[in-house]
């Protein structure tokens, strides 16, 4: 065999070599590629809030108090819960009802400032210990048991209907409201503030209340 002959072949064993090296290099790549990558994209958590007790009922506390969270239906059945109609007592300053609130007002004196609101809410909303006890909680007084109830509630009508009053006092903020069962929803008025304001409007609070029409229902 020539020389000639002898350097041809090792080139052509060369390039086979090459070549064989570039089509398992090829074939890898394509097996890398081809792999399925997978993401795990976590699923956005939901966070449900309750209302929760307002903001310390100043005028500029409660004009920038953010608005309350609703849940979903809550809207809806205060929609359906129907409208009242009343009597603003003297010094209150109605303002415009929003959301699941049916009335908002203020008052302001030498004392201090309350807000009164009125809400609906489908249902018992727990029941009319818990209600109250969630009252109590919002002005710094501790749970409270069935046998309580007497020395702060009392029962009282609205507008012909069969509810209850209640009178808690605090230390530096009290409550003045009311709880009214009324086809299938709980009515919950209340006024919230500054104790000498709340207690020295405890008449206009029942003037209030005595003013309240329930929208009739046809069931």
């Amino acid at each position: 065999m020539t020389a000639k002959m002898q350097r041809f072949q090792k080139n052509l064993r060369q390039q086979s070599i090459f070549f064989l090296a570039g089509l398992i290099a090829l074939s890898l790549t394509g097996c890398e590629k081809a792999q399925p990558v997978s993401y795990q994209i976590p699923k956005k958590e939901q966070v449900v809030q309750t209302p929760g007790p307002l903001s310390t009922p100043t005028v500029a506390s409660t004009e920038a108090a953010p608005a309350m969270q609703v849940l979903p239906g809550m809207q809806q059945a205060a929609n359906e819960a129907g409208e009242i109609g009343y009597t603003t007592p003297e010094n209150w300053v109605e303002k415009p009802a929003s959301g699941i609130r049916k009335a908002n007002f203020i008052i302001t004196s030498d004392t201090g400032s309350a807000e009164v609101t009125v809400l609906t809410f489908p249902g018992d909303v727990g029941g009319r210990l818990a209600n109250i006890n969630r009252w109590r909680g919002q002005i710094g007084l501790e749970d409270a048991t069935a046998e309580d109830l007497p020395a702060y509630t009392q029962g009282y009508e609205i507008d012909g209907h069969r509810g209850l009053f209640i009178r808690l006092e605090g230390e530096t903020q009290s409550i003045l409201g009311a709880l009214l069962p009324f086809h299938g929803n709980t009515w919950f008025f209340k006024m919230l503030g500054d104790s000498a304001t709340v207690l020295n409007h405890e008449t206009s609070m029942k003037q209030f209340l005595d003013s309240i029409k329930m929208e009739a229902h046809s069931h």
